[in-house]
């Protein structure tokens, strides 16, 4: 079965479960290879390239923090036209599919590196896999093997109620290039919210905290789709979004995003500030 952008929310849904099964059954260990599985479900028969150029992943070899883990994708000066979808999957996460992106016409067709940058939890050493479908339909892969653990089952904060306060609260910056005429600029996205996945432990209870986390943000300049992500509880708390697209005169940004209680939180750049 072959995947199209109507069909990334069933396979993300599917994933997840098929992912959290073996999380619960204890089946998932460091040394198994499920990628030709995950593969499979995700994307059917459908050829990958890899190693090809057209997109690379970085990430830490041994993460300071597993449950903040910094993964950034970019795609090459020399990947021309636009791209269609891009996915985050962490092999061995109880939710291996982190996030599934799907771009607009803002998000540029290039004129320069494109990256996108987010922070996952990560719950055992793992392959992770950043997949890019190109124009022509192409799907091409790049990976990397990040010594972390215990990132999805991390305590929780303390003071819940504290966590929550706010919920929602987004903010976004847009970054001026270093050149005016650039064919991109970056932004940048953070979410407070704890999205916690059922897997915490509230340390005053002792009880498990109900999972609530972001499931989709989208992200417009004026009329225009930058992206449109559909994340899962692999995301960590305060979810975080750096990312370039198309550079025009009107740069403001609308965000929309709303979690799993189907709470929908909204917010604009106000401010372009100043590239660091």
């Amino acid at each position: 079965m072959e995947t199209s952008r109507h069909s990334l929310s069933r396979f993300a849904a599917v994933i997840v479960m098929a992912g959290f099964n073996i999380y619960m059954n204890g089946t998932a260990r460091a040394e198994d290879d499920i990628w030709p599985s995950l593969q499979s479900e995700v994307f059917g028969s459908r050829p990958i390239q890899e190693n090809d150029g057209v997109v690379v992943i970085d990430a830490p070899e041994r993460a300071e923090d597993a449950a903040v883990v910094p993964i950034t994708v970019r795609i090459p000066p020399t990947v021309k036209g636009p791209l269609k979808s891009m996915w985050l999957i962490i092999d061995k996460n109880p939710a291996p599919v982190a996030l599934t992106l799907t771009f607009g016409p803002a998000a540029g067709e290039g004129g320069g590196e494109r990256r996108f940058t987010t922070r996952v939890r990560i719950d055992m050493y793992s392959f992770v896999h950043a997949i890019v479908e190109t124009e022509d339909g192409v799907l091409h892969m790049n990976k990397a093997f990040v010594k972390a653990s215990g990132g999805c089952a991390a305590p929780a904060p303390k003071d819940a109620d504290r966590a929550n306060d706010d919920l929602g609260k987004t903010l976004v910056k847009s970054f001026d290039p270093a050149v005016e005429t650039a064919a991109l600029r970056e932004a940048q996205i953070m979410i407070k919210h704890p999205n916690n996945n059922g897997l915490q432990m509230d340390p005053a209870t002792r009880a498990y905290i109900p999972a609530r986390f972001i499931r989709e943000v989208t992200v417009t300049r004026g009329s225009g789709l930058v992206f449109k992500a559909e994340t899962s509880f692999s995301l960590s708390a305060n979810p975080n979004f750096r990312f370039t697209y198309e550079n025009a005169k009107d740069n403001a940004l609308d965000v929309t995003s709303i979690d799993t209680d189907e709470t929908t939180f909204v917010a604009h750049s106000t401010q372009i500030a100043v590239a660091q």
